[in-house]
């Protein structure tokens, strides 16, 4: 099989050539404009009847070889559930002037976490935009990361919703009252908050969730919560200092917790994980694929991967890539043999 190779030229591309090549600034959803920018993103694959013909010599400017170097996320069984139990706690959340709870996203590095709650914001969000039509006045979902600790060793919570909003710099050192303004009226409902396992027990947990409970108390949101280990820096319960727990009793209090893992090698497991592989085949274009093929080798890609997706993402992606520039057209065991995931490379 000729092996693929990547020339200096385009080694140069990759940093400074096409936008094509560069990670669209999109993804990074720190701000109102990206994060719009990312619900309006469609990754729909290709159609092979307007690409290169076969046999055409493939650049890595060619859309499907941008394709397939990430592809799109796919709807695993792990989204449904997740977007079921969100848009129940929103249901329950929606008329409460009180007492509301959020949703935690919990598990180990590398299963998803992060993609999971994006997809089920921007799935909230494109839902209302069918339904209702396109409005730059309703901002239905906030997507903000843990902010890094400033001056003094506390988090600026305000300048983190401030900037996302657009509003920072315009509001003075404290904007919150005119975020939870803005919040209001333009409707938001879902407050998305990733990398919660940077905060630290203590002073920075209380600090922190005392602005939250703010917010959520003068705007009505509901907070998706996601990290590893989130649960026990978010769980309230576990936050109470001035209950004593029963004997026996369970610790954990009433915030429903999704738990990613990966995926294991019980029957169970195998049937989730070629469930999502075959998903992955549907969106492959590859002149030479044969719908089901990449599913037949998911016991290959399960052992590869370990069953994690960020190696099962990467290991399809990097396949495809290869295929083409191969001339291969198509997955095999071989060629997902000669991939460099997860391999030791003596230099």
């Amino acid at each position: 099989m000729k092996r693929p190779r990547i020339d200096s030229g385009e080694l140069r591309d990759l940093g400074e050539g096409p936008d094509l090549l560069r990670p669209p600034a999109p993804e990074w959803c720190n701000t109102l404009t990206n994060w719009r920018a990312s619900v309006d993103r469609v990754l729909d694959p290709p159609d092979l009847a307007d690409c290169a013909p076969l046999g055409t010599e493939i650049g890595p400017d060619d859309p499907r070889f941008v394709f397939h170097g990430s592809m799109r996320p796919v709807r695993t069984p792990a989204v449904a559930a997740a977007m079921l139990v969100v848009q129940r706690q929103l249901y329950a959340n929606a008329k409460r002037t009180s007492g509301r709870i959020g949703v935690i996203i919990q598990g180990p590095s590398s299963t998803g976490k992060t993609t999971l709650m994006q997809y089920v914001g921007r799935d909230l969000e494109a839902r209302l935009n069918n339904r209702y039509g396109r409005n730059d006045d309703r901002i239905p979902v906030v997507a903000l990361s843990v902010p890094d600790k400033g001056r003094g060793g506390s988090r600026n919570w305000a300048g983190a919703f401030a900037r996302f909003l657009g509003l920072e710099g315009s509001l003075g050192s404290d904007p919150t009252e005119s975020i939870c303004y803005v919040m209001r009226s333009c409707h938001t409902q879902l407050v998305l908050i990733d990398g919660i396992q940077r905060l630290q027990h203590g002073a920075d947990v209380a600090q922190t969730f005392s602005f939250l409970e703010h917010i959520s108390d003068e705007t009505g949101v509901t907070f998706v919560y996601c990290g590893r280990n989130s649960r026990a820096i978010v769980d309230p319960q576990l936050r109470d200092r001035e209950t004593r727990p029963e004997k026996n009793e369970d610790p954990w209090g009433d915030h429903p917790v999704l738990m990613t893992s990966r995926l294991g090698y019980d029957q169970i497991g195998k049937d989730r994980f070629r469930r999502i592989v075959n998903e992955f085949d549907k969106d492959l274009r590859l002149y030479r694929h044969e719908p089901g093929a990449l599913t037949a080798l998911s016991p290959v890609l399960h052992l590869r991967s370990k069953g994690y997706l960020r190696a099962l993402s990467q290991l399809i992606c990097q396949a495809a890539q290869d295929a083409m520039l191969s001339g291969e057209e198509c997955i095999t065991e071989e060629l997902l043999e000669g991939l460099m995931v997860g391999r030791v490379i003596n230099i």
